[in-house]
């Protein structure tokens, strides 16, 4: 093997994980075309990791290739209404699923689960009242509630499809959540209802719950959607990519 092919493979996963955070986070945002000669010359490596990075990219949906063009062109994946909706119902449907296996825990194992469910939820609200609000913050605490559950009683395979689509909720989340507010209680009323519906061993109870919580979370983004920032972007600046991925 080569050295610039060893290279190559040394930075491949670096680059996926670079570039993968860069369009959850919304710097390089929907719509942005992923050049791979600019890619290349920010992250400071060489093409063929970062081509590597955008052909899985495009395998987890995150970038898309437009019809219509004369060449192959990938841009970051736009963010659609339709889109939050589906997304919403499948982690919905994931994580109440494993809702139902948290609460078939024993009586000992629901106290402590729901325990720790309860103290991720006391940081998370201890944080969003803490003014002028730190949504990044509030957007880790959140899904570290979320992760409580899911850590401990998903099977691994829920685990593996729920990391599959975590990213795209995250792109929600992370980009458009903090316009919900300042008002978080009813996200606070369903994550309580959570917890009790696991402490209680009512496996039906706490599916109802988790994905009452998405259905709505959904419905709280759609109804600010005349409040988000116009789809599909205009492409960032090398200039404006390179200063993202030094932060």
């Amino acid at each position: 093997m080569t050295d610039s092919r060893r290279r190559g493979r040394q930075h491949g996963p670096a680059a996926y994980d670079t570039l993968r955070e860069l369009i959850v986070r919304g710097r390089l945002a929907p719509g942005s075309r992923l050049i791979e000669t600019e890619l290349a010359g920010a992250l400071g490596i060489s093409r063929t990791p970062v081509r590597e990075a955008m052909a899985r990219l495009v395998r987890d949906g995150l970038a898309i290739a437009p019809r219509g063009g004369a060449r192959v062109q990938l841009v970051v994946a736009p963010l659609t209404a339709a889109d939050l909706q589906e997304l919403y119902t499948i982690m919905g449907a994931l994580e109440g699923a494993a809702a139902r296996v948290a609460a078939a825990l024993s009586p000992v194992d629901r106290k402590a689960l729901a325990h720790a469910m309860g103290a991720a939820q006391e940081g998370f609200e201890r944080v969003e009242r803490v003014k002028p609000a730190d949504f990044e913050r509030m957007f880790e605490l959140h899904n570290a509630f979320h992760a409580v559950f899911v850590d401990r009683a998903a099977t691994r395979r829920l685990r593996t499809l729920i990391e599959q689509v975590r990213p795209h909720i995250d792109r929600y989340e992370y980009l458009y959540a903090g316009i919900v507010g300042p008002d978080y209680s009813a996200t606070f009323a369903e994550h309580r209802a959570m917890v009790r519906a696991i402490r209680s061993g009512s496996a039906a109870g706490a599916e109802r719950a988790v994905r009452a919580n998405w259905d709505n979370g959904a419905r709280r983004l759609a109804a600010a959607a005349p409040r988000f920032p116009a789809l599909g972007q205009p492409a960032a600046t090398v200039d404006t990519r390179r200063r993202a991925m030094r932060r």
